[in-house]
């Protein structure tokens, strides 16, 4: 038994099977190079798998009325199955036709506006795909078929590229089953459709089978299972497995049984990556004639010189006219003898101002640099080109990198898929030191770029040593240091002084600009507090790290009870709650970054009382160092001192890590909710 960490391939080659090693690595799942044929053998596994009858539903499931697996499921995918084909049309032109079979069961009323209405998407522009024979009906408990008529299934365009098929099923109630099936028609055959085995239901039964029948090698990646248990059965069959979660896979059969729903929940990339999905990509085509193979896609290199020598990316920081204007107009303002550090800091405050983000993403440029200077406003792509021209133009070692966001996904390093990327940022080096920079928020110092865009990697362009780089950031630091004095009545009285470097910078950076300090602080404190003589230093200068400093009074910090006071001496903090709720998380948690919130206390005691209790000193350390809570209390002349630490340094949790890191911020929770018992003496 061994974990997927890292790529395996199939080679399939006549009749015979080989497992070796993949030389391409994925950040994404397992990946299989292989030219289609057919093989002999046979899984007992997947060969067992019956097919789903159209209208014929077993009678325990039309009385079923929970999910054994999940009981609080509202619905559940009794069974979904496809079977795609790559073969020629009539006319000749190369196709794929995918058969797609789906069988629901509502098990409450929760679940009667959220799975009654389907929408089938396809591309229409170009002719290039249909839907041909959709047929769907609800199935009451006792039998009793609902169809869907022809004449309320509707087609919509929803942009030039892209149509749907919609329709609602009829006669819905608690205990119904739901099922339909079509035929989807493509001559994008150098990209099928994905296969999604997981989404936001439970299922209890996916299959999905590929087949091909012209000359076409196709490559699959299996998106989402990297981190389940691979097993090999006695016949050759792969079995991946996590919890009550198995796949089965022999060749390009695979079956998933019992996959948990997907829920969105914290620290997650986007929700469809942890879907489980298999994606086939033409890899080459082989000719008839000569039986010689042509590759599809050309390797990062060949797309890289591409990119370079490309109108709408390259060709806007290396030709000077296109952006001579906006040259012209930051040497008025920018000297060019200043220090490399300062020119990057002034031509970050230059292009923020000068070329305000639109909200536009995607990384070709449909504006020229000094297009989107003329009209004050630019494209991610288009403004990180502007400021890559004038950085070089400066004499700054820079270079474009493209990503994808967390909510559009993680990326696939294997081959040169550029409609994956929706960011661009811009590495820069400078004294021998390399820092991505993101000219799209004046709020963000050099070094730093937009949460978002921290999706693990990227791919930087470079002319001779274009490379996949990791996002990696300097770890994120809030530090607070409260010192106060306790009344005899459970007052807090006192100061505080706080440091903030990056993320939390910015967002109060942010509000400053609507809200005034005391109304942003208000929020921290227990509710009747109050702030005074509160200032902020370094607020405009992005590269300096944001410093709050303010008296406060918290009158109900504490309470009175007989001789004993009761206080809770943990003021504020950005984990009040523990984000993660669930026992179990069958999928990886992804922080974005590395963090550390570090809080000092300082309490003077009131006259006339002693420690009764205090909370007991805390140490959670995980393997590795990973993440670790600390709790440090302590008391020493009539003061109390507090240090508390939770810091997380690495950036993913496998499954078998969560209940641990779970644990650990649960306890930090529990931990800074705990109160200091003080007695009265006199």
């Amino acid at each position: 038994m061994k974990k997927i960490h890292l790529p395996f391939s199939y080679t399939y080659s006549g009749h015979h099977l080989r497992w070796r090693p993949c030389s391409t690595t994925s950040l994404l799942g397992i990946i299989f190079p292989l030219f289609i044929c057919y093989s002999s053998v046979i899984s007992a596994q997947i060969s067992t798998y019956q097919p789903l009858e159209w209208g014929s539903v077993p009678a325990e499931d039309l009385q079923m009325t929970s999910y054994t697996l999940d009981t609080t499921a509202s619905a559940l995918v009794l069974g979904d199955e496809g079977y795609m084909n790559v073969g020629k049309d009539n006319s000749g032109q190369y196709e794929w036709l995918l058969r797609q079979h789906k069988r629901l069961k509502i098990l409450s009323e929760a679940a009667l506006d959220k799975v009654t209405d389907v929408s089938i998407y396809y591309a229409h522009k170009g002719g290039t795909d249909n839907l041909r024979q959709i047929s769907a009906h609800s199935i009451a408990p006792d039998g009793t078929v609902t169809e869907v008529k022809k004449g309320d299934i509707f087609h919509e365009k929803i942009n030039e590229y892209w149509s749907k098929a919609s329709f609602a099923f009829p006669e819905v109630k608690v205990g119904s089953v739901l099922e339909y099936r079509y035929e989807h028609y493509s001559h994008r055959v150098l990209s099928p459709q994905s296969w999604s085995f997981r989404g936001p239901l439970p299922v209890r039964s996916s299959y999905f089978q590929f087949d091909c029948y012209v000359p076409i090698t196709y490559t699959y990646l299996l998106q989402g299972a990297e981190y389940m248990t691979v097993e090999k059965s006695e016949l050759g069959e792969d079995i991946l497995h996590l919890g009550d979660t198995h796949i089965y896979i022999d060749g390009t059969k695979f079956w998933m049984q019992n996959g948990g729903a997907i829920q969105e929940e914290p620290f997650m990339t986007a929700v469809e990556d942890y879907y489980v999905k298999v994606r086939f990509q033409a890899s080459a085509t082989t000719s008839t004639i000569t039986g010689l193979s042509t590759p599809v896609y050309g390797t990062w290199e060949s797309t890289n010189k591409e990119l370079l020598e490309s109108a709408d990316f390259g060709q806007n920081y290396q030709k000077n006219k296109r952006y001579k204007n906006l040259l012209e107009a930051a040497e008025s303002v920018i000297a060019k003898d200043l220090p490399e550090e300062d020119l990057l800091y002034e031509i970050n405050r230059f292009i923020t101002k000068e070329i305000p983000w639109s909200g536009k993403y995607g990384m070709w440029a449909i504006q020229s640099p000094n297009e989107a200077f003329a009209k004050h406003e630019g494209s991610i792509a288009e403004i990180q080109y502007a400021a890559l021209a004038l950085l070089r133009q400066y004499g700054i070692k820079a270079y474009p990198v493209l990503l994808s966001t967390r909510d559009n996904g993680s990326m696939i390093t294997s081959f040169p898929f550029l409609n994956q990327f929706n960011y661009v940022i811009i590495i820069v080096e400078i004294n021998d030191i390399a820092r991505l920079v993101d000219f799209s928020d004046p709020l963000l110092k050099p070094g730093i770029i937009r949460e978002e865009a921290l999706n693990s990697v990227g791919f930087m362009v470079h002319e001779t040593s274009p490379s996949w780089i990791n996002l990696g950031l300097p770890i994120v630091q809030d530090i607070f240091a409260w010192n106060a004095e306790i009344t005899a009545d459970g007052m807090l009285v006192g100061e505080m002084k706080s440091t903030m470097n990056t993320f939390s910078a910015r967002a109060d950076r942010l509000r400053m600009q609507t809200q005034s300090l005391d109304d942003i602080w208000a929020e921290r404190l227990p509710n009747g507090s109050s702030w005074n003589e509160i200032t902020a230093t370094n607020e405009e200068d992005v590269r300096e790290n944001l410093r709050i400093e303010g008296k406060f009074e918290i009158p109900e910090a504490g309470f009175v009870n007989e001789n004993f006071l009761y206080l809770s001496p943990v003021i504020h903090t950005n984990f009040s709650k523990n984000p993660f709720q669930r026992e179990q998380r069958d999928y990886p948690v992804n922080f974005p970054y590395a963090f550390e919130e570090k809080s000092v206390y300082q309490y003077q005691m009131p006259v006339g009382y002693i420690v009764e209790s205090l909370p007991e000193n805390t140490n959670i350390i995980l393997p590795n160092n990973d993440a670790a809570f600390q709790y440090m209390i302590r008391e020493k002349d009539n003061k109390i001192s507090i240090i508390s630490k939770l810091k997380v340094s690495k950036l993913n949790y496998l499954p078998e890590e969560y209940p641990a890191l779970r644990e650990l911020f649960a306890s930090a929770v529990q931990k800074m909710q705990e109160q200091i018992v003080l007695k009265k003496t006199e």
